[in-house]
């Protein structure tokens, strides 16, 4: 496999560009996960069960 990878030649270039770019992005998200605030991560676990705001159901607001 990185046989393939050391010989490149040319239009192979995107393969190379593809894989920073993948690898880049989930760089970025793990740095993201481990500073977010613990408040905001348990905001956002509690969301589905928040009853405070009004539920609307979109079956019945069509009828």
């Amino acid at each position: 496999m990185f046989k393939q990878i050391t010989n490149l030649q040319g239009d192979e270039i995107y393969l190379m560009t593809s894989l920073w770019i993948f690898l880049i992005f989930f760089v970025v998200v793990g740095i993201m996960l481990f500073l977010m605030k613990k408040d905001h991560i348990q905001y956002m676990k509690e969301i589905p069960f928040d009853e405070s705001e009004p539920k609307s159901n979109y079956l019945s607001d069509k009828n």
